[in-house]
């Protein structure tokens, strides 16, 4: 009995593990409601990238200025990126219901553009 408990411990904690979401810039703390707002500096250019397997355009983005360039795969909306310009954002996460696996678990939307200035060499 002990043995089928720990088996069934084990396997839950790797259910759970394989579950959990991955750092990066999705990773501020949520309300009560599940909603987040921050602010994030996005370079002027972006990087490409992979999201599921489709090949495509990442932002780089960070949360303060001294923090290292880190992709953003799916973009705010409401946001349009205009190479060569840095920005600094306003944005609000709200968490998505049942989102497709490739697909992030929080919709990020942009709140205001803080903002912006060409970007440096």
């Amino acid at each position: 009995m002990t043995r089928v408990f720990v088996s069934f411990s084990v396997l839950a904690l790797l259910a759970v593990g394989a579950c959990a979401q991955t750092p990066g810039t999705d990773t501020a703390p949520l309300t009560a409601t599940g909603v987040v707002e921050k602010v994030v500096y996005v370079a002027g250019q972006t990087q490409p990238c992979t999201a599921g397997v489709m090949k495509t355009s990442c932002l780089q983005v960070r949360e303060t200025e001294s923090q290292p360039w880190e992709l953003h795969y799916f973009g705010y909306e409401g946001f349009e990126h205009q190479p060569g310009v840095e920005y600094r954002l306003r944005v609000r996460g709200t968490p998505v219901a049942n989102p497709p696996a490739d697909a992030s678990s929080v919709r990020w939307s942009l709140i205001e553009i803080l903002d912006q200035k060409p970007a440096q060499s």
